[in-house]
C-alpha cells in the first residue's frame, strides 16, 4: 500500500510538469541565541530572573513549489518543523494556494496566504524571525480564505475565529462562564498599494463579528454581539544605500480574532471583558514600530528596529486593564556567499505592567542566525 501511494505521488508531481512550469526553493535555518530574562514583580517558577541558550532548528525553514500554466498560478510552501531538545519536529503546511488570473488585472486566490493585514517591514532575527510581528508590526498570520485583488486592491474573506476555534464553546470573552459562540460571515480584510517610485503607501483594515447566545448556564444573561476591527497605515522608502519602514496601527477587541498575533502579551488583554452579564467592555490596541537600514555593502546590510503595543481596556472592570511592551534591536546581515547569510543580533524587550499592574520586568539577547537558501 505504501509503494502505491508512493507512485500515486510521483504521478501527481510528474504529470502535471508536462503541462505546467515548476520551480523549488529551500531555505534551512538555525537559531543560536542567548537570553537574559528578568521576571520583575511576576517570578518564574520562583525564580527573580533566568538565563539560557537556544540552539535550534527553525520551525520556519521551509520547502517551497511554485507552478504557473496559462492563467493560474499555485504555491506550496511546507514549514519543515524544529525540536529545541534535537528531535524531530512536525512539517507543517505554511502557504498553499492556487491564483486564477481572470483578467490582465484581476485575479482570486483560493487557499492559505498571508493575509491583507500583514505588511512585512521588520527583519528582526531573533527566536524564529520575530519581526517585530506583534510588537508595533501588526500580524494577521496566515489564514485560509478567497481573496479577490483588483489591481492594487485586495479584498479576503477569511476563516472566522475566536475563543479556540469556531465551534467550540470558548466565548473568547474574559470573565464569561457559558454561552454559545456563533459566527455567521467571515472575516473581512482589505488593503491598498500606493506605489511609488521610491517606495510605497499601504493602508489596511478588517473586521470580525461574532455572536454569543446566552443559554442559561454560567454567568453570561443576555446574548453579546463581539465586534473586532483594525485600521493600519505602512510604508517603506528606499533612497539610494538607505531604507526607512513604519506602521501604525488601531484596532478594537484584536484579541478576539484567533489569527490576530498579539505578540508577547496574553491575548486577553486585548479581547473584550464581560461586563454586567449582558453588556461588553472593548479593548483598543495601539501598534507602531519604525525600521531604518543602510546597505553599507553588497554584502553587509544593517537594520535597527524599534516596536510599541499598548493594549487597553480602561472600561474593563477589575484589574487596570493597560497591559504595554516595547522591543529594540540591532542587527548586521552578512552574505557570505549567493544564498549563504549569517545573522548577528542583539537586542531588548521591556514587558512593561501587566494587566493587575505588576512590573512584568524585560529581556536582553545577542547572538545569530544561520541560513543558507537553495
Amino acid at each position: 500500500m505504501k509503494k502505491l501511494i508512493a507512485i500515486f505521488a510521483v504521478l501527481f508531481l510528474v504529470v502535471p510538469a508536462f503541462a505546467a512550469d515548476w520551480s523549488f526553493y529551500g531555505s534551512m535555518r538555525m537559531a543560536t541565541w542567548h537570553n537574559y530574562h528578568d521576571w520583575g514583580n511576576v517570578k518564574f517558577a520562583g525564580q527573580q530572573d533566568d538565563a539560557e541558550t537556544q540552539w535550534f532548528f527553525q520551525s520556519n525553514s521551509r520547502l517551497e513549489a511554485k507552478v504557473r500554466a496559462d492563467k493560474v498560478r499555485g504555491h506550496i510552501e511546507l514549514g519543515l518543523g524544529s525540536s529545541d531538545s534535537g528531535g524531530d519536529g512536525n512539517v507543517t503546511t505554511r502557504l498553499a494556494y492556487g491564483v486564477w488570473q481572470f483578467s490582465e488585472n484581476a485575479w482570486l486566490k483560493v487557499g492559505k496566504d498571508h493575509s491583507p493585514v500583514t505588511v512585512f517591514i521588520s527583519n528582526q532575527f531573533w527566536g524564529e524571525d520575530q519581526n517585530l510581528y506583534g510588537i508595533g508590526n501588526f500580524y494577521g498570520m496566515r489564514p485560509s480564505g478567497i481573496t479577490l485583488g483588483i489591481g492594487a486592491f485586495e479584498l479576503a474573506f477569511l476563516t472566522p475565529s475566536y475563543g479556540s476555534d469556531v465551534g467550540t464553546t470558548a466565548t473568547g470573552i474574559n470573565g464569561a462562564t457559558g454561552g454559545d459562540p456563533d459566527a455567521y460571515i467571515p472575516r473581512v480584510e482589505a488593503t491598498y498599494t500606493l506605489t511609488f517610485g521610491a517606495g510605497y503607501i499601504r493602508p489596511f483594515g478588517g473586521f470580525q463579528w461574532y455572536k454569543v447566545d446566552s443559554t442559561g448556564l454560567g454567568n453570561v444573561t443576555g446574548d453579546l454581539d463581539v465586534y473586532s476591527w483594525v485600521l493600519g497605515l505602512a510604508s517603506a522608502w528606499n533612497i539610494g544605500a538607505f531604507s526607512l519602514g513604519g506602521q501604525v496601527s488601531y484596532g478594537m477587541n484584536e484579541g478576539n480574532v484567533r489569527g490576530w498575533y498579539p505578540g508577547f502579551n496574553p491575548r486577553g488583554a486585548s479581547a473584550a471583558y464581560l461586563k454586567g452579564g449582558d453588556n461588553l467592555a472593548n479593548v483598543y490596541t495601539l501598534q507602531a514600530d519604525i525600521v531604518p537600514a543602510v546597505a553599507v555593502t553588497d554584502y553587509l546590510r544593517l537594520e535597527a528596529g524599534f516596536g510599541y503595543r499598548m493594549d487597553n481596556a480602561d472600561d474593563a472592570p477589575g484589574l487596570s486593564h493597560k497591559d504595554g511592551f516595547w522591543a529594540l534591536y540591532l542587527q548586521a546581515l552578512f552574505t557570505m556567499a549567493p544564498g549563504v547569510y549569517i545573522c548577528p543580533e542583539v537586542g531588548y524587550f521591556d514587558s512593561m505592567d501587566d494587566r493587575a499592574g505588576n512590573s512584568t520586568g524585560y529581556t536582553w539577547y545577542c547572538g545569530a542566525k544561520w541560513q543558507v537558501d537553495f
